[in-house]
């Protein structure tokens, strides 16, 4: 009779009302968050696109990691975090994986030979062979406190894969400019090739109106791997990211398409005047201001 009972109120449609709204009460939500939980976690999130604070506390690095100490690639103030935690953002025309060759065609500079990045002169030691190695190249400029910032983590990859990477700095204000420049550096201690460009022929070329701003060449065609503010949060050519690309030179099949020659190389030149250039643009600003900067801004 109970069992009876039961079946009968089953049927009925009071309890069949009732079943209905409990489902879309109480299961439909839970439904439907564990949807969203599923592809929110399946998609691929860049985590530099997750400020620190709110990354999970397994991918959250402790205070000793990013210390200047341990990691000293992270020279920007957290202060800026508004500014630099978006992700990766490109203060210039995008050129990765294209080659130097292609660059300076696309500018409009054509070049016979072995293609040549020019610049004035060098403040110090030129680089002297760049077969077989990567090439960092930095845009700066004496008056950009964040271009100044990011020149120990020139030569902290300087010194740490002399081997395997040539890393060379081009500035845009001369060198009268770099004898008095504050900073967590002066002249004297830049150990790293540095030149002087103030003609900004190379950065015009990849339509640099921002900086600082590196590009990353591999040694087999010339082409451009990584580009970006290099100390940018969240998006920084970090340790992690140079040796994961300088890697890729122990690779049997990378060494035996090595050539010979580098792809391309550096002249110590005047601007030719029988050459045409890529003109500069109107304002060179500092990366991730919206206002250009004023010679001697600190």
């Amino acid at each position: 009779m109970v069992l009876l009972a039961c079946r009968v109120s089953m049927n009925s449609p009071t309890f069949q009302t009732t079943m209905t709204r409990t489902i879309l009460s109480v299961c439909l939500p839970v439904c439907l968050f564990l949807g969203y939980a599923v592809t929110l976690f399946a998609v691929d999130i860049p985590l530099a696109a997750v400020p620190p604070s709110e990354r999970p506390s397994a991918e959250r690095p402790s205070e000793g990691e990013t210390s200047p100490e341990n990691r000293p690639w992270l020279v920007e103030s957290k202060d800026r975090i508004s500014t630099q935690s978006r992700v990766r953002m490109l203060w210039a025309d995008s050129v990765q994986y294209q080659t130097i060759a292609e660059i300076f065609a696309a500018a409009g500079e054509s070049q016979s030979g072995t293609p040549a990045i020019e610049i004035e002169r060098w403040v110090n030691d030129p680089p002297q062979d760049l077969r077989g190695k990567f090439v960092l190249i930095k845009f700066w400029a004496t008056w950009c406190p964040p271009c100044r910032r990011a020149m120990p983590l020139m030569e902290y990859f300087h010194e740490k894969y002399k081997d395997e990477l040539v890393v060379v700095s081009i500035c845009e204000t001369d060198e009268e400019a770099l004898k008095t420049m504050p900073g967590p550096l002066k002249l004297a201690d830049m150990k790293a090739p540095l030149a002087v460009d103030t003609h900004r022929r190379f950065a015009n070329a990849l339509g640099v109106y921002g900086i600082p701003h590196a590009v990353l060449i591999e040694p087999v065609f010339g082409a451009v791997l990584w580009e970006g503010m290099p100390t940018q949060i969240g998006a920084e050519l970090s340790d992690e990211v140079m040796t994961r690309f300088l890697s890729h030179l122990k690779n049997p099949a990378i060494q035996a398409r090595m050539p010979e020659k580098a792809p391309f190389e550096f002249k110590a030149m005047p601007p030719d005047p029988n050459k045409t250039y890529r003109p500069a643009p109107d304002k060179v600003i500092i990366a991730g201001e919206e206002s250009a900067v004023e010679e001697g801004a600190e």
